[in-house]
């Protein structure tokens, strides 16, 4: 494997800040540097050597087309054309290529945004009737690959390389109905050439590959219309299918989506979650180690809602975000695979706010099922930090809440645990939570989502906004809970009382726990009977409180959580009741007192223990 050295490193990003507008795009194959450990279920570097040569190879990326665009009907020509080299003849046929783009079925251009655009765009071969030339024929190049695979050090050589297959198709193609709203310019080349792509091999036998890129500005005219952009992608004869989770990452980058990667590995803002992302277009069959691309992830709804995230120009995609303005409490979130719902809370007096998505791996949607995990996606979106005009990368306003890494500082799982669900015990989103709802500056937002529920086709959150699940400060008002659920809230004044109800359906051993209290606070937990008279009081244990209670028959209990001494509005306390009987974890004996002397006569026993909440 060959990777940049120093030197032709340093003339690429002479180059590169020379000829800005055209540059690589597609991420480098994560899979090239790191490998899947089954054993640890992890991604591993595959030499010390790695990370650093995947930071060097990520150096540059990407294009993105400056405007975004969306024909009024939905429909998008897209003009495909294949072009081949002396040295390496085109292998794959038209018929081939017309599936991958044009196919109504199976996995293609076609199906991959009529899924995720929710069947509001519609990809078509227009009036070639698929990619040209056709069959078996190819436009065939001057100069051999690698001479054109020098374009990461001299991007002209890649415009040199699409003028020629232009030309080649010209004779027999009206460039000019391909310009389907009339603006002078060809609304979308696709030019596939004959071999790999750098991304995915680095370097191949016949010299360098070509790395997949959008190639921009082209500015050259055919038939009275304007070429302004090409994807460039390839036809990847090393392997069973192109990786075309690439060709989809490069067509939205035609559209003026930008890359949500960043320059670092560790960090990242959407790996795997997302088709810009640096593992999202790889996603599908581990294949020779190798993600092979043939179910990518969907966009992430940001950039659905946005092509190009910059809410400067306005806003064009194909959903509208659902704002949350008030306490709600079984908010249903549908699969976002199926449904263009996205909802969205707004962060008070800031240009930040929360992104909310249901990802489910089982929706019976054709892609999204490589994802890692199924559940709620929380995307902080911090628009003070709206990517500059000469920057293709949108990751520093993208941050998405991962509860199994708050940080991203562990690259090995790529955020694979960032879905929130109660099947992996993550059901809350608080300012006391880790992650937590703050500002992007640190600063409070009172923003909580509890509650969160099994993944499914449908999810349900509440969402608050301040203290939780008011009003609930009497008998009447007291919020219904269930067993084995965990509940954060928050005492807000002195006098601020927060009853919560349980059903109890049979004779059952309840254990409550109240735990997360503040520092250098005294909050109190009792138990009460339907009448409101006090059942028990909760036992202080290091810096939790605990009630055990058997409850003989069906009936309503309800919890109290009270102020002993002082309160806070912005950290919150959990509250969980667990049914004991159920509990197979080991008992573990704090203390234990035993009197009287247990080795005289036959005066009773008597043992007085204590249950840490860590056994519970």
């Amino acid at each position: 494997m060959i990777f940049f050295t120093s030197r032709n490193f340093l003339l690429f990003s002479i180059t590169f800040f020379s000829w800005i507008h055209i540059s690589l795009a597609a991420p480098p194959n994560p899979y090239n540097f790191y490998q899947y450990n089954p054993e640890q279920d992890q991604f591993l570097p595959r030499s010390s050597k790695s990370h650093a040569e995947f930071h060097q190879a990520l150096q540059g990326c990407c294009e993105t087309r400056r405007t975004s665009i969306l024909q009024a009907d939905g429909t998008e020509y897209v003009l495909g054309i294949k072009i081949d080299f002396p040295d390496q003849p085109g292998q794959r046929s038209s018929a081939e290529f017309d599936q991958y783009l044009f196919s109504d079925t199976g996995i293609s251009l076609k199906t991959y945004y009529r899924e995720v655009s929710y069947g509001k765009m519609n990809i078509e071969s227009g009036p070639m009737k698929g990619i040209v030339p056709k069959g078996n024929q190819w436009v065939r190049a001057k100069k051999k690959m690698g001479y054109y695979g020098q374009g990461k050090i001299s991007p002209k050589l890649y415009l040199e390389l699409l003028v020629e297959a232009c030309q080649g198709v010209d004779p027999f193609v009206d460039f000019s109905e391909y310009d389907r709203n009339g603006d002078g310019v060809v609304d979308h080349v696709f030019l596939i050439h004959a071999g790999d792509d750098e991304a995915s091999t680095s370097t191949g036998a016949f010299g360098d590959n070509i790395w997949s890129i959008l190639l921009r500005p082209v500015n050259k005219m055919f038939d009275g219309v304007l070429v302004e952009s090409a994807v460039v992608v390839a036809e990847e004869p090393s392997f069973d299918h192109p990786h075309l989770g690439i060709y989809f990452h490069e067509f939205f980058h035609d559209l003026g989506a930008p890359d949500v990667y960043g320059s670092t590995m560790v960090d990242q803002r959407d790996h795997k979650w997302g088709l810009m992302g640096m593992f999202g277009p790889y996603q599908g069959d581990l294949v020779n180690g190798l993600g092979n691309g043939l179910n990518p992830s969907h966009i992430i709804g940001y950039l659905k809602w946005d092509f190009d995230a910059n809410p400067d120009n306005g806003r064009l995609g194909w959903l509208e975000p659902i704002t949350l303005r008030k306490n709600t409490s079984g908010l249903e979130v549908p699969n976002f695979e199926l449904n263009d719902i996205v909802f969205k809370i707004d962060v008070p007096s800031k240009n930040e706010y929360f992104l909310i998505e249901n990802r489910f791996r089982q929706s019976g949607a054709i892609y999204d099922q490589k994802l890692p995990e199924s559940g709620i996606l929380i995307w902080h979106i911090d628009e003070t930090q709206v990517r500059p005009s000469y920057s293709v990368d949108a990751a520093d306003q993208i941050w998405l809440e991962d509860p199994s890494d708050p940080d991203h500082q562990d690259y090995r799982n790529i955020t694979a645990g960032a879905a929130f669900s109660t099947d992996d015990n993550e059901t809350s989103f608080t300012p006391s939570t880790a992650p937590n709802s703050n500002t992007e500056d640190g600063s409070t937002t009172g923003i909580s989502i509890t509650n969160i529920s099994h993944e499914g086709e449908i999810m349900t959150i509440d969402v608050w906004f301040g203290d939780t699940y008011e009003p609930n400060n009497n008998l009447s008002s007291a919020y219904k809970i269930e067993l084995n659920q965990s509940y954060e809230s928050f005492i807000s004044a002195t006098n601020d009382v927060d009853f919560y109800r349980m059903d109890i359906v049979e004779p059952n051993f309840i254990i409550i726990e109240l735990s997360n209290i503040p520092e250098n606070l005294g909050y109190q937990l009792s138990l009460q009977n339907q009448e409101g008279l006090e059942i028990k009081k909760g036992d202080r244990t290091g810096d939790t409180r605990l009630i055990g209670y058997r409850v003989k028959s069906a009936r309503a209990l309800y919890i109290v959580v009270e102020s002993q001494n002082g309160f806070d509005q912005y950290d919150a306390y959990r509250l969980q009741v667990k049914n004991a009987e159920s509990t197979s974890s080991l008992l573990v004996l704090d203390h234990i007192k035993v009197y009287p002397n247990p080795c005289y006569g036959f005066d009773p026993v008597i043992f007085n223990y204590v249950i840490p909440s860590r056994n519970l």
